[in-house]
């Protein structure tokens, strides 16, 4: 649920180095220019063709063969269409803060020489675990002979060791645009690939029926054999039809054998800066030690939840709902979670309650969502109760048991 509730944290990685394409411009339109007929430009079907790094192999549907370029941080990859500009991919070796990346691409387009007519993510999917989303940016720039038109379009895999993104500068493509970069994600093969977790799930956020964000949660065993729930999630919700307000969320919380709370690190970044990055820790009887900084400001303290007992983890919290929709009926949980992005300095009351008919509703401050769980207790499909327009979480994929 911590994707509707911090709408409206990065994984604490630098912003990636940004390569840039190259000028953000197009060929200068002649008139008359009809800029769907451009738009609806397609490339025919390309062969695929096999790219080789040092440690990477995948496939690429291109014109020709790519170029590849390695450098201190990524690997460039240029691949031809057969049209005027080529797609611009980069291997990273670090993971990333999509919504980051994405906007500094998307910064790319200088105010000062062109002029952005619209920004709208397109897809949102999921490749190999991990999820792709799909933004482009139309763009006009003044010429001689009047108005050109550009098309910036971005894909960026956020895959947790090597994130892929791709880039492409052209009116028209976006489909073949789009196969090409999927098809480059679907088959990367990575001999440093991270070791995969117990459990992944990743579900998608819509705006009515725009995909304007993921979230994407691992169960996984650190280098010491201890639980660890890492938790990423970006949003890209419209603020116009010129721009985009993003979001950058994530945690890593320690967990105990238990399933509850032992520690963890939630961090929070929007247009560069960080909203929040706080620490927690278990203390003594059933007290917690929070630490960091909200908004640029140092905050410190402890509280002891209201039930005298620690935290119930994600985990613990699935768990239980999932063993009460085993049952027959309507049930009523309610409990306190954490969730720096809504207050800092205290756990928050949250309820589950099932009604006869079989909705769920979950409740916390003023924010209600109503929808359906999965059979292991986490959200399968929620809308939250503040539309028009309408905000949704949907599951995309699961893989494992908690």
């Amino acid at each position: 649920m911590a994707l509707l509730a911090g709408c409206g944290g990065a994984s604490g990685a630098a912003p990636a180095e940004t390569p840039a394409p190259g000028p953000a411009t197009a060929p200068a339109a002649k008139e008359p220019f009809d800029i769907e007929e451009a738009l609806a430009r397609e490339a025919g079907e390309l062969p695929a063709r096999e790219l080789r790094a040092a440690d990477w192999s995948a496939r690429v549907f291109g014109a020709g063969e790519a170029k590849i370029e390695p450098k201190e941080k990524l690997v460039a990859i240029s691949i031809p269409l057969g049209t005027d500009t080529h797609v611009e991919c980069f291997v990273y070796n670090t993971m990333l803060d999509s919504g980051e990346v994405i906007r500094n691409f998307i910064e790319l387009l200088d105010p000062a020489k062109v002029e952005v007519a619209r920004v709208v993510p397109w897809e949102v999917s999921v490749h190999r675990e991990s999820p792709a989303v799909f933004v482009q940016a139309l763009y006009l720039v003044p010429t001689a002979g009047g108005k050109a038109a550009g098309l910036l379009k971005i894909a960026l895999h956020a895959d947790r060791a090597r994130p892929i993104a791709c880039l492409h500068d052209e009116v028209g493509y976006v489909r073949t645009f789009e196969r090409l970069a999927k098809g480059l994600f679907d088959s990367f093969e990575s001999k440093s690939a991270a070791p995969k977790p117990e459990y992944t799930d990743t579900v998608i956020l819509r705006l009515d029926k725009v995909p304007v964000g993921f979230e994407t949660s691992d169960l996984l065993k650190d280098d010491a054999g201890q639980r660890r729930w890492l938790s990423r999630s970006a949003s890209f919700l419209p603020r116009d039809p010129k721009s985009l307000h993003i979001e950058d969320e994530a945690s890593n919380v320690l967990i105990d054998p238990q399933g509850q709370i032992k520690e963890g690190v939630w961090i929070e970044t929007s247009g560069g800066k960080a909203n929040h990055r706080i620490e927690l820790s278990q203390r003594k009887n059933f007290e917690y030690e929070y630490s960091g900084e909200v908004e640029g400001k140092k905050v410190q303290g402890t509280f002891t939840p209201a039930a005298k007992a620690w935290l119930a983890s994600p985990v613990a919290t699935a768990s239980a709902l999932a063993r009460l929709l085993k049952k027959k009926g309507s049930f009523d949980l309610k409990q306190q979670e954490y969730m720096p992005s809504v207050d800092p300095t205290k756990p928050v009351d949250v309820q589950y309650l099932r009604d006869a008919s079989g909705a769920v509703t979950v409740s916390l401050k003023t924010m209600r969502l109503v929808g359906s769980l999965a059979p292991d207790g986490r959200p399968e499909a929620f809308e939250i109760s503040a539309g028009p327009p309408k905000l949704t979480i949907q599951r995309a994929y699961v893989r494992g048991k908690l």
